[in-house]
């Protein structure tokens, strides 16, 4: 049984390369002893953690390569070139190996570049809820990866969520929509608890309702196939609550999602600076005219196309701020309607 298993290696030993090795071992397609990893001398609990699993863990890159069939490399962006020359310079690695990669921004031309010929690559974008085996993952591959090898990294992938195969010229807007996406719906459970409270809802309450209202909402998008715009319609009555908490909503809150998606877009190289230089689409740009007198909106016109190199936790802040705010008149105005237009609300 044990040779039927994959031996996974990974290089990096963060979050991301931990929720993917539990979600293979869960899936059944390989178990700690089949798993090594490796990390930085310093960095004490990722080796833990594998070994915690079952796994070896190791500060050298070179070991992993050789005791495994597939490499993950799941180190920051701008480690990838000195990690990989470890590999291309070893003298008798056996380099016709299969390598997954899922650092931002380094293409598939530079990571074969980065490796010896023979090597096969796929780059893959995961996400976060990977950690709970729900990612939304993507992948790419390249110039010498086969069907099997796209076949595999699939199988591997949706242990761990979904997964789609994708042209490379889109990893840039997923990563902005998916890659970062969750930290925004974190945003969007806080502040919708926030509302609650603030109409008198316990707080531990309050965020078990948010987060299952959210994750029902996203799987009857997910399933039914229907536009989540007809499933809104669906949800709000002529001149109810639904209604008036909408039209506070749709002032601001649709308008700034859609430009953080951009703003990341523009700030997906692989060291976090800007790695497109046009311009957004007409539409963003006259919904972001609502924004005009906001400090990060004036930053940014005043300042130049994404000239801050901190840019992403500038838009963070204003989106956390606003976002809470609008929730909040949400929520007033939802209860307000209510107290106007329900007889149990009058009686109490």
């Amino acid at each position: 049984m044990m040779s039927n298993l994959l031996k996974i290696g990974f290089i990096g030993g963060g979050k991301m390369a931990q929720a993917m090795a539990k979600g293979f071992i869960s899936a059944g397609l390989a178990k700690g002893e089949t798993m090594i990893s490796s990390c930085h001398p310093s960095d004490v609990a990722s080796a833990k953690a594998f070994k915690d699993m079952g796994a070896e863990s190791l500060f050298e890159n070179v070991p992993v390569v050789e005791k495994s069939d597939v490499i993950i490399v799941s180190v920051k962006p701008s480690v990838v070139p000195i990690a990989l020359g470890d590999i291309k310079n070893a003298p008798d690695i056996k380099a016709d190996k299969l390598f997954l990669s899922i650092a931002m921004g380094v293409t598939i031309k530079q990571l074969e570049q980065y490796l010896p010929k023979e090597c096969r690559v796929v780059r893959v974008m995961p996400n976060i809820p990977a950690l709970v085996r729900s990612g939304a993952s993507v992948f790419v591959t390249g110039s010498k990866a086969t069907d099997r090898d796209a076949q595999l990294t699939k199988k591997l992938l949706k242990s761990v969520g979904t997964c789609e195969r994708v042209t490379e010229n889109l990893l840039d807007a997923i990563t902005a929509l998916s890659g970062s996406g969750p930290a925004y719906i974190y945003i969007l459970i806080e502040s919708l608890a926030d509302g609650g409270v603030k109409m008198g809802l316990p707080r531990d309450l309050a965020y078990r309702l948010a987060s299952q209202t959210v994750l029902g909402a996203a799987q009857m998008v997910r399933d039914t196939n229907v536009h989540p715009g007809v499933l809104k319609d669906d949800v709000t009555s002529a001149a109810g609550s639904t209604a008036a908490g909408l039209h506070v909503l749709e002032q601001k809150v649709r308008a700034w999602m859609e430009w953080q998606i951009v703003a990341v877009f523009m700030k997906c190289g692989p060291d976090g600076t800007a790695a497109h230089t046009d311009p957004p689409p007409q539409r963003v740009l006259i919904n972001t005219s609502l924004f005009k007198g906001f400090s990060f909106w004036k930053l940014l016109c005043g300042g130049g196309w994404l000239q801050s190199a901190n840019l992403q936790p500038l838009i963070w802040k204003e989106l956390k701020g606003k976002l809470a705010q609008q929730f909040h008149f949400s929520c007033c105005a939802r209860f307000k309607e209510g107290i106007v237009n329900t007889t149990t609300y009058k009686s109490n």
